[in-house]
């Protein structure tokens, strides 16, 4: 891989074409491109391939325009205060290079009841292009937290800070956690590219997404990118980790490959479909053998599912589809199926066997609701089954560092999200609101009913008889509105005032209740995802 990735570097200076860099604004609420995607006409934007190709929006936009929406643009003399508000922090360019760099920051403030809530983040980013036909970003932070309560919870069950990294965490002190992505990007012709680094991919169109999204800590990748016209090609392999250290505290978390094909083609002016396949690979056995990376995955124009078969079917396969259709210029509905795996024999016997494991997702955007300009909203409906992410033997499962790698609620849950947005120049306000329903594991139980992806499926609870929601069941309530105040669109600094609740209850406790009021001065670049 090292071999492959010197060469692909050394190509990038060669290729007769302009940099074709990726957006770093992977924040939905505050992404300026991502309500772009959806309008009839639109035959080579690919929305569901998150981040976005800056090459193939300006096709159909100047990026700054989408950037400042509605805000002049100030053309004072550059200096620290009109930098802090409006633009790079620090800035160079000339015709074929570019230099940002910018603080990347979160100091928020809350209270939850009795219980002080607070986020002390401190770090930077740097993005920008070498010649003609090279791209980088990276980013760092220093952290230090205390979460709400059913937050620290979560940390703690996978230990990890969802979305963000491992951590340290004692007994009466804040979580303290770092975080790292960076990548650089070339570009071999105009219908190639590649990135080398640590992010994130998303695939869909909603909200949420069934088979890959940036709810897991970000992951080392090396990714490649092909465009033919309206269809657009990924092959992706990432390394993932596993919470346990192999051996002893002196080694490393255990490690797991991911190889991941996905294409998606808009064959039409309203209508987009996109194929998604994924396999993920142990290099270690629960038994303690060492099984290094298996050569049938790496060919990025394979069907997976033979070279799995091929492989002795030791690994965890995940296939689906994405579809969205596009209405009108202000409506779009969208949808995902996911398979695990099932037998159609046991399916069509209705017998609930456990192994027939599917999710899927419907949902729909609006644009400019009742021709109100930047008034959109969303409602996406979430369903899988038990048993979805987790693989026998509980080494490969469709997890990163503990983290779902998709649904953050893991499987055998419903879910109802629907949000409204309304932006007009630097306001922003949103309201959220989510009703969910899992079926989690009992107290003391070595069974395992599908909820948690980390545990084995030999744990199941059952072959026959399998449902959806079976053991026990969790109602979650989760809503969250506040308004923002966009200081610099650049590096989407904003100040945000809002407030967060959240209840749950389930048939072995009695409901609890979270309900956060917070205050923030961040730089809103990443999802953050606090509803599950």
């Amino acid at each position: 891989m090292r071999f492959l990735a010197t060469i692909l570097f050394s190509l990038a200076f060669c290729a007769p074409v302009g940099a074709q860099g990726y957006s770093y604004y992977e924040n939905s609420q505050f992404d300026p491109f991502q309500r772009e995607m959806y309008f009839v006409g639109n035959k080579t934007l690919h929305s569901s391939m998150r981040s976005y190709k800056l090459d193939d929006i300006r096709q159909y936009y100047d990026v700054d325009s989408l950037i400042y929406r509605g805000i002049a643009r100030s053309t004072k003399k550059k200096n620290i205060f009109r930098n802090l508000i409006h633009d790079d922090m620090l800035s160079w360019r000339d015709d074929e290079t570019y230099l940002a760099i910018n603080p990347f920051c979160d100091f928020s403030v809350g209270k939850d009841g009795d219980r002080n809530t607070y986020i002390n983040s401190r770090g930077f980013y740097v993005n920008g292009n070498l010649g003609r036909n090279f791209w980088f970003y990276m980013d760092f932070t220093e952290n230090q937290a205390q979460f709400q309560e059913y937050f620290e919870e979560i940390s703690e069950k996978y230990r990890v800070v969802p979305s963000l990294s491992n951590y340290k965490h004692e007994t009466g002190k804040d979580i303290d956690y770092q975080t790292a992505t960076g990548y650089i990007g070339f570009n071999i012709s105009k219908w190639f590219d590649f990135q080398l680094g640590k992010t994130k991919t998303f695939i869909g169109d909603g909200y949420r997404s069934l088979l890959l999204s940036d709810a897991a800590c970000a992951y080392p990748m090396i990714k490649m990118n092909v465009t033919a016209g309206n269809v657009k090609y990924m092959f992706m392999i990432a390394q993932l980790r596993t919470t346990d250290r192999h051996k002893t505290s002196n080694h490393g978390f255990t490690t797991k490959y991911s190889f991941t094909h996905y294409v998606d083609w808009n064959f039409c002016n309203r209508f987009a479909v996109g194929v998604f396949e994924n396999v993920v690979m142990a290099t270690w056995r629960n038994d303690g053998d060492y099984r290094g990376i298996d050569w049938e995955y790496i060919n990025p124009f394979i069907i997976l599912r033979p070279g799995e078969f091929n492989a002795g079917s030791p690994d965890k396969m995940l296939v689906g589809l994405n579809a969205k259709f596009v209405a009108a210029d202000w409506l779009s509905f969208y949808g995902q199926l996911m398979f695990n795996e099932f037998r159609l024999s046991e399916l069509m016997s209705d017998k609930k066997y456990w192994s027939n494991k599917y999710g899927y997702q419907i949902g729909l955007r609006t644009k400019d609701l009742f021709r109100v300009d930047g008034l959109d909203w969303l409602m996406e409906f979430n369903y899988v089954r038990p048993f979805c992410y987790s693989q026998y033997e509980g080494m490969a499962t469709y997890t990163h560092h503990g983290g779902p790698l998709a649904h953050p609620l893991g499987a055998n849950f419903k879910e109802l999200v629907s949000s409204v947005t309304y932006n007009h120049k630097r306001l922003s306000v949103r309201g959220q609101f989510n009703y969910s329903q899992y079926g989690g594991d009992f107290p003391n139980d070595t069974l395992s009913y599908g909820h948690d992806p980390n545990i084995a499926s030999v744990k199941r609870n059952s072959q026959y008889g399998v449902k959806i929601l079976q053991g026990d069941l969790n109602k979650i309530v989760y809503g969250d509105f506040a308004a923002s105040f966009l200081i610099n669109p650049r590096s989407r600094l904003n100040a945000t005032l809002g407030m967060r609740f959240r209840s749950r209850k389930s048939d072995l406790i009695d409901e609890e209740k979270s309900t956060q009021f917070y205050f923030a001065l961040r730089w809103s670049l990443k999802n953050m995802y606090y509803d599950f």
